[in-house]
């Protein structure tokens, strides 16, 4: 009887620990667009962009858009990098520019 409820219990905790996301996985940035009004068509294209990292590579910033490396003067999906800083990513298509940023905006008091 002990086997069988120690082993309930040890399938429990495990199905637990695994539903349970990882802590130190940062999340997925969400594009944010600079100069574009209310436009329900621009919103889907900012989403069109996850940021997953940004890394200095010898002097140079590089990052991770959409699983693909890019670094400045790059092009992705029909968008050119303008530049890449410690926590955003600017990229520029004709007139329109989209800013990717790692963390989230907070409001400071």
């Amino acid at each position: 009887m002990k086997v069988i409820l120690s082993c309930s219990l040890c399938l429990v905790l495990s199905a637990a620990v695994f539903a349970a996301s990882d802590p130190t996985k940062p999340d997925m940035a969400m594009a944010v667009p600079v100069n574009v009004a209310a436009d329900p068509e621009a919103v889907d294209l900012s989403a069109k962009f996850k940021l997953g990292l940004i890394k200095n590579v010898q002097g140079q910033h590089m990052a991770l858009i959409n699983g693909q490396s890019v670094k400045q003067g790059d092009e992705i999906d029909g968008y050119t990098v303008l530049s890449i800083n410690r926590s955003q990513v600017v990229l520029q298509q004709a007139n329109e520019r989209l800013t990717l940023s790692l963390f989230k905006a907070m409001k400071t008091q």
